[in-house]
């Protein structure tokens, strides 16, 4: 991760975006494309300056789970799509407070000599989010550059945003959240040790714990899964967020995956799961509430064996 610094950057013919782009969802990603076309079409290079922490940590003073991409997982997903360059500017309580004339003239012409900018529709930087558009648009011929505005992505007339994302999130709409990503929303994290109920019934388990205690976590339920593993390896799985229905006490946003794995494939050993090796989780299903340990043998899935977690 590399961080905007106080040093003057000397890319070449510097094509720049601006934003949080959590989640980097359909919309953002129809402006990144459109930037990385520009930037080729000119032979320059395409620059992406994202906030890290988030502006809602330094502006509202307390954390709080908001997160629907984590800052490694942004950056891998900014690299796939062919940005040159990706800079996490730390926004604290100076940037906070910067208006929008000394941010674009200290930070973005300053730093960076874009020769042109992208912006969405909802571009605001500066106190008060006084600079937009129509500010960076005034200033073209003050300091060289071209504006490009791109309108929003809509679906059923509704613009697609992070924060309609993070409703999706939030009332366990997963499916309806993939449309809007692009992809399944994921969840990365470590395997935690756990109360060991799992194997004496029958569904051995494992315990996940978010990377970032900011990260957004779906409504309580039992959701179907994809899970990668630190080898490259996926399985099928069930996980439970919440309240558990067979040791019926509440387990607080814990994640607890419930591996599936299809029969022959993969059988996985203890040594592969370390405190250090990290799984994605990628739900796909709605979120089921109050199963049973009878109505989980009825999901129909395909013949399975369950993780084989001794040596």
């Amino acid at each position: 991760m590399k961080f905007l610094t106080q040093k003057e950057y000397h890319f070449k013919k510097p094509v720049i975006t601006m934003g949080n782009f959590d989640g980097i969802h359909i919309g953002h990603q129809k402006l990144l494309h459109l930037l990385k076309r520009r930037a080729d079409e000119i032979g320059g290079e395409s620059i992406v300056v994202t906030y890290y922490h988030h502006p809602f940590e330094t502006l509202h003073k307390k954390p709080y789970p908001y997160l629907l991409t984590e800052k490694d997982k942004k950056e891998d997903l900014l690299l796939q799509m062919g940005i040159d360059h990706v800079l996490f500017l730390k926004f604290d309580d100076e940037i906070a407070d910067m208006s929008a004339q000394t941010f674009l003239e200290n930070i973005l012409i300053g730093l960076l000599h874009p020769v042109e900018i992208f912006v969405g529709y909802d571009t605001h930087f500066g106190r008060n989010r006084c600079g937009d558009f129509k500010y960076l648009k005034n200033n073209e011929e003050k300091y060289g550059y071209i504006t490009h505005h791109i309108p929003p992505v809509k679906c059923s007339g509704q613009i697609i945003s992070s924060t309609m994302i993070r409703k999706c999130i939030s009332d366990g709409m997963v499916e309806t959240a993939k449309q809007y990503l692009g992809r399944f929303y994921s969840i990365e994290g470590k395997i935690v040790h756990g109360e060991g109920i799992g194997r004496t019934i029958g569904f051995p388990t494992i315990n996940l714990q978010p990377n970032d205690a900011h990260k957004l976590i779906p409504r309580d339920g039992i959701y179907f899964t994809f899970l990668n593993d630190a080898n490259g390896n996926q399985y099928y799985g069930l996980t439970n967020i919440g309240y558990s229905p067979t040791i019926k006490q509440v387990m607080y946003r814990k994640l607890k995956p419930i591996y599936s794995i299809m029969k022959g494939i993969y059988m996985m050993k203890r040594s592969n799961y370390s405190s250090s090796n990290g799984l994605e989780m990628k739900l796909n299903l709605r979120a089921r509430r109050n199963y049973s340990r009878q109505s989980l043998r009825m999901l129909n899935l395909p013949e399975i064996t369950y993780v084989k977690m001794g040596a």
